[in-house]
């Protein structure tokens, strides 16, 4: 009897380790931020997303300092994320709950809008958004409605050759059903960004404008020469790419899943001209030198090692877009502590 009750009892004992072990690995572990750390490079190396280790962490933002304590969230955990990622639509149609992985470009794409107006709509001044905040959307989403009174199917136009923008409506689409170009489209309606308003009256066509034509007068930098055939039309290039604004950092990415900083001026450039994919250092050193830069130009910085390592478009007025490895593609200031710490200079492509 004696031996059966000390069996019993080591069996508890082993039973109950095993227990403590397994809750032990199932639980989040810890680690300590190092110099360079960032969270997107701590999510890559855990098998996690940056949504998950900001929740798991309470941050408010991308910003960590070196060593910060982070609980490294377990793996069903992060699953359970990343089945959360794709939510359906909420009930309303006019408002969204936004969930673990989501981001300002994936919830403006899910309803048909841009990145530009949903922070319009939202009255938001950066590209951060929270789990569970709930978002103005517009509701264009259903399926069954799809297709109901969008400018691309079949969009009706003044007998004077206007539109008016409705609900839903961006630069982009508009453009495409009035068979022009978003570039064109701007030009004729002396837009000098993406953001429309509902109710506005644009003009669709080229015989819609007045005998007055727009100002023609010539700026210094309207195009970057290029050794191609074709060059680079500046207005066209910032144009393209603010329509990235809110697109999620991913190294070596130059497609609009995620781009890097030097994947997203390949990207954009591309879109004019037949060109070579370089890396910062590689646009640094067939770039030309300017002291004075104009939009259109390019701007280095020294972010982690010696020499250019980061860059980004001029816009003008001292500011700049990029794709940031903390923030997505964003505009940014010059005078900014972190970046004017960093600057090293602006150079014109010309290759």
């Amino acid at each position: 009897m004696k031996k059966r009750q000390l069996v019993l009892s080591l069996g508890a004992i082993v039973g109950g380790t095993f227990l403590y072990q397994a809750s032990a690995e199932a639980s989040a572990s810890t680690v300590q931020v190092k110099a360079g750390d960032t969270l997107w490079s701590l999510s890559t190396k855990y098998h996690t997303t940056v949504e998950a280790l900001k929740s798991i962490n309470n941050l408010s933002s991308n910003t960590i300092r070196i060593g910060q304590t982070l609980s490294i969230p377990s793996a069903s955990t992060s699953q359970s994320s990343n089945k959360e990622e794709k939510p359906s639509a909420p009930a309303t149609g006019s408002t969204y709950k936004v969930q673990s992985g989501d981001t300002l470009w994936k919830v403006a794409t899910r309803f048909n809008i841009s990145v530009e107006e949903l922070k319009r709509l939202n009255a938001l001044s950066s590209n951060i958004i929270y789990i569970n905040q709930t978002l103005k959307v517009n509701g264009s989403i259903s399926p069954s409605t799809s297709t109901t009174s969008k400018p691309a199917e079949t969009p009706s136009k003044d007998t004077n050759g206007t539109y008016k923008v409705q609900r839903g409506d961006s630069l982009s689409k508009i453009a495409s059903a009035f068979h022009m170009s978003v570039s064109e489209l701007k030009q004729i309606n002396g837009l000098t960004s993406n953001t429309i308003y509902i109710n506005q009256q644009l003009k669709v066509s080229k015989s819609s404008q007045t005998t007055t034509p727009l100002p023609t007068t010539a700026k210094p930098s309207t195009s970057i020469p290029s050794t191609s055939s074709r060059t680079l039309n500046v207005s066209q290039m910032i144009s393209d790419a603010k329509r990235y604004i809110g697109v999620p950092y991913k190294w070596g990415g130059t497609t609009p899943s995620g781009f890097d900083c030097s994947g997203f001026i390949y990207y954009v450039m591309k879109q004019q001209i037949s060109t070579t994919r370089y890396t910062t250092a590689g646009y640094w050193s067939v770039s030309t030198p300017v002291s004075n830069p104009q939009p259109g130009d390019l701007v280095f910085f020294n972010t982690y090692s010696s020499g250019p390592t980061h860059m980004g478009i001029y816009l003008g007025n001292r500011q700049f877009i990029h794709a940031g490895s903390s923030t997505g593609v964003t505009i940014a200031s010059l005078d900014n502590s972190y970046w004017s710490k960093r600057y090293l200079g602006a150079k014109r492509f010309a290759k």
